[in-house]
């Protein structure tokens, strides 16, 4: 079989499952469901000017956030209490803020990262994280704001079936920078490589209706624990850091998704640190 041959048949595999796709989501989808979803995550984005020297916090919490950051919610009232064995934990791996981003991934190591991460079992086809169902709505993305290796500027969608990453939306310099410094908050010195997780909130919610879109959040959190868990064991001297500091819609956008439909919900950069 040529090659062109193997394109029609994958574009015509494609075309006759988008539009199964679209005739089940048309019939079948809770449309109160799918409405308040919506609204509900539109009421959680975020707009706010890179330049702007605004705070977008009430001051009067900082003192609090002093006294309640790093410590534990406990209950004031306890029927009884067990002391485990005492354990020292050390070399805990926290997240990451300062990077040395002139160093790259090696296009192998970059490989096993993305594959121990977010691969399929090749007998059971399941990740390493739970996804209700089965039915895994949440799309690991790959940005990239300077070329190396392989990559070159863009949005790269991870393919668990192939173990390859599907660019689906190039960047030029400008274009890159432009999301970096001024789509995402305060990201300037952070590395040119983060993950990104998008949510097929329609995939999401057509079974389990407005609880599908808990059990994409918690999708989301998972996946991120396994990324920092692949990365660390990766190598050493790397770290990675979770971030909701970005325009929501507009880096949607910036990236080739539909803001409506497949929000960019988390980001996480990763990279070598100093």
């Amino acid at each position: 079989m040529n090659k062109e041959n193997n394109i029609e048949m994958i574009l015509e595999r494609n075309t006759l499952e988008r539009s199964y796709h679209d005739y089940i989501y048309t019939h079948s989808m809770p449309k109160k469901a799918e409405n308040f979803i919506m609204k509900f995550h539109q009421a959680s984005t975020f707009l706010h000017d890179s330049k702007s020297e605004n705070i977008i916090f009430d001051q009067n919490i900082f003192p609090w956030l002093k006294v309640v950051e790093k410590t534990d919610v406990k209950p004031e009232y306890y029927e009884h209490e067990i002391m485990l064995h005492k354990q020292v934990l050390s070399n805990i791996k926290g997240s990451a803020r300062k990077y040395n981003v002139d160093f790259t991934f090696t296009f192998e190591e970059l490989s096993i990262l993305l594959n121990n991460s977010f691969g399929r079992d090749k007998d059971s086809h399941s990740k390493k994280y739970g996804s209700a169902g089965g039915l895994y709505p949440v799309i690991p993305l790959m940005l990239v704001f300077k070329s190396f290796s392989k990559f070159e500027n863009g949005v790269y969608v991870y393919n668990s079936l192939q173990q390859n990453m599907m660019r689906i939306k190039n960047w030029t310099n400008e274009e890159s920078r432009f999301v970096k410094e001024e789509v995402c908050h305060h990201s300037t010195d952070l590395p040119n490589t983060c993950m990104a997780y998008a949510v097929d909130i329609r995939k999401a919610i057509l079974k389990y209706h407005i609880r599908g879109y808990r059990h994409a959040v918690i999708e989301v959190g998972a996946m991120s624990q396994v990324f920092k868990h692949s990365l660390h064991s990766l190598k050493e001297n790397v770290g990675e850091i979770s971030w909701s500091g970005f325009n929501d819609n507009q880096l949607s956008f910036e990236c080739g998704l539909n803001a409506r439909l497949c929000p960019i919900i988390l980001l996480q950069w990763f990279g070598h640190l100093y």
